[in-house]
């Protein structure tokens, strides 16, 4: 199946557009952003929505301007309305102590919000595809920070804005394939080739060798993380109704009824301390502080730099400094 059909495909599947939306497409200038920006001109001619291509500065990289330049000059070609802005991603990055590529994903979802508020649009459409999908359970199993859920489909932020990814179950080589048929300009981020960052040399290293294994590895790795965030909405759904009579949160406290969680079953019990816990929700640090509510440890664990849990008077408490 073809790049559009997958696009056209996915949208009708999931109900990703729907007449008289306002999409914000979020294009970097990469080969992706750009098939994405494309596919949903071509989406406009056949359906009633407005559309804008906004375009984001991080003040990292040389190539800037000119990448600037290719996406403005391809929304006027569309005729599609362009918007620029800059983030200030190292300042972002140096004052909250977080690395520049988190920096920067924060800063682009923070700005991309706060433009479709003032502009009024409902949707913003990212493009990832089926590798970055891959690459994104990848590095959560690795860390173990994750299960197989992977990058959802769509995220609600409000009841007014959603984010939608039409191109998630698409792999790359196909969105390669539609820039050379469509003949469209896109640049290189040569920050995507060095194996600086985790994702990089999950990319470059691991998933070579795993699609050599089975080519159809990307695919397969969709469909799992597909089944495995509906059975997620299914639980956190339960699991939602079971922390408000167990789980009582304020700013410097969180604690957890065990005469109440102890009757709840075992899955239940990981993804409502998952919940729970204020920072690093990684399989490791839940794992070890269920071992110690099972086995009655009253001894405390010192969670994080701010952040202290111990057992009492049978109830769990995590307590900021």
């Amino acid at each position: 199946m073809k790049t559009i059909e997958l696009f056209y495909k996915n949208i009708i599947e999931n109900k990703l557009v729907q007449n008289g939306d306002k999409i914000i497409i979020a294009v970097s200038g990469g080969a992706d952003s750009i098939s994405l920006a494309h596919l949903f001109w071509r989406l406009s001619k056949k359906i009633n929505i407005s559309l804008m291509i906004v375009h984001f500065d991080h003040s990292l990289r040389l190539d800037a301007k000119k990448e600037k330049k290719l996406v403005k000059s391809l929304s006027n070609k569309m005729q599609i309305s362009f918007y620029f802005q800059k983030l200030p991603v190292k300042t972002y990055a140096k004052t909250r102590k977080i690395s520049i590529e988190t920096a920067g994903r924060e800063l682009r979802y923070a700005a991309l919000e706060q433009i479709a508020k003032e502009k009024r649009f409902n949707k913003i459409a990212t493009a990832h595809n089926a590798n970055d999908n891959a690459e994104t359970v990848l590095m959560w199993l690795l860390r173990g920070s994750g299960n197989f859920s992977g990058i959802p489909q769509r995220r609600l932020i409000n009841k007014k804005l959603q984010i939608i990814r039409p191109m998630l179950s698409i792999k790359r080589k196909l969105i390669d394939e539609y820039i050379k048929e469509q003949k469209l300009p896109f640049c290189t981020d040569k920050s995507n080739l060095s194996d600086e960052f985790t994702r990089n040399k999950i990319r470059h290293n691991l998933i070579p060798q795993i699609e050599k294994i089975n080519n159809k590895a990307i695919e397969h790795i969709f469909e799992i993380s597909r089944i495995q965030s509906l059975e997620d909405d299914y639980m956190n759904e339960i699991c939602a109704k079971l922390s408000a009579l167990s789980v009582k949160k304020s700013k410097n406290r969180v604690i957890l009824d065990l005469n109440r969680f102890l009757g709840y079953n075992a899955a239940l019990r990981y993804r409502i301390l998952k919940e729970a816990l204020p920072e690093k929700k990684n399989s490791y640090q839940i794992n070890f502080l269920m071992e110690k509510i099972l086995s009655f440890d009253k001894s405390p664990y010192q969670l994080s730099n701010d952040w202290f849990f111990k057992l009492n008077n049978k109830k769990a408490v995590f307590k900021k400094k």
